[in-house]
């Protein structure tokens, strides 16, 4: 039997990284994110990670194929070690999410943190990462808007909506119930 995939997407700022660590630890699964997983292998200074620099350094969008392909080889590597996966704010796009069915396959679950615009605003501005510029949170949350929420509407019939707008744990809650169904 296939080990489970879950889907982790919501807005930046509504707290998918937070969960995706609960979840992690209570059922055991490996928390993969993109972005880790493009550092990691350009910090390999492997061929394939001096490639991913250069794109990277230029600023121009790593193709969604390599994106796929380092998140096929996480999971291949994982397996044996781990009881599923959670793949955190992943797919963001309609054509990564078409990829990853094709190349990897359907997630077992999808789980969507949803939380209204200016609350994601308000927590981004709160956190003061240095790249949580009043330009930035705009622009990440148009784009989540533009690019993922088709995603998520694609998806309606199996996706699980849960509320961002509370407590962490509370939130964990709704998701265990998720999962555990």
């Amino acid at each position: 039997m296939a080990l489970p995939v879950v889907w982790m997407l919501g807005g930046p700022g509504s707290g998918k990284g937070t969960q995706c660590n609960e979840i992690s630890t209570k059922y055991r699964f490996t928390h993969l994110s993109s972005g880790d997983l493009l550092r990691n292998e350009v910090m390999s200074g492997s061929s394939k990670g001096q490639e991913l620099f250069k794109t990277m350094h230029e600023g121009c969008l790593v193709p969604d194929d390599e994106v796929v392909n380092l998140i096929a080889k996480a999971i291949e590597m994982k397996t044996s070690e781990t009881k599923g996966f959670i793949i955190d704010g992943f797919p963001a796009t309609l054509d990564q999410a078409a990829l990853f069915e094709e190349k990897i396959g359907s997630p077992s679950k999808i789980i969507v943190i949803e939380v209204i615009n200016d609350l994601l605003k308000r927590r981004l501005e709160d956190r003061g990462n240095f790249d949580d510029t009043a330009d930035a949170i705009e622009k990440r949350i148009d784009t989540f808007t533009e690019k993922t929420r088709p995603v998520i509407r694609n998806y309606s019939k199996t996706a699980k909506q849960i509320n961002g707008d509370r407590k962490s744990e509370e939130i964990f809650e709704d998701i265990c119930k998720v999962l555990d169904t």
